[in-house]
């Protein structure tokens, strides 16, 4: 009898000490990158370009992108101090730089007590040099977690 008596309290804990734990890992992307892909102006084609590097100006982390291959889109993070966040967009194989600047601002977005908090944009104005790029349209303001595209970058 006591026996019995110890294993239904034993179990009886067990299950008490185990409803009690969550699981507190963060599952949710926090990845906040204005994302912006390249065309072909006057069509909707999308532009391979070849050989681009990427820095930010007045960023630690200032090179962002150095690819010696083919690409059609760039990720690239927004500046989370400031409303002004300035890439250079070096194209290696046109042997031509643009500037391009990002003005936004900025907004906390709370995930989950698990996860905390991220910063996220909403962009106001895009202004670019018109070297190889000759010409920017903003196709989605918001820059959260979510991936979509935000810039279309026409050459």
């Amino acid at each position: 009898m006591r026996l019995y008596l110890f294993l239904f309290a034993f179990l009886i804990t067990s299950v008490m000490m185990s409803s009690c734990t969550r699981d507190e890992t963060c599952r949710e992307n926090k990845d906040v990158r204005l994302n912006a892909g390249f065309f072909t102006l006057g069509t909707s084609n999308a532009l391979n370009v070849d050989s681009l590097k990427v820095f930010g100006l007045e960023r630690e982390d200032s090179s962002l992108y150095d690819v010696n291959k083919s690409i059609n889109n760039i990720k690239l993070p927004l500046n989370k101090k400031q409303d002004l966040s300035i890439f250079v967009l070096n194209f290696r194989a046109n042997q031509v730089n643009d500037t391009l600047f990002v003005l936004y601002t900025n907004q906390d977005y709370f995930i989950s007590y698990e996860c905390g908090s991220v910063i996220t944009h909403k962009i106001d104005t895009v202004i670019t040099t018109e070297h190889f790029i000759k010409s920017v349209k903003i196709i989605n303001h918001d820059i959260n977690t979510t991936d979509v595209q935000h810039l279309q970058i026409f050459h």
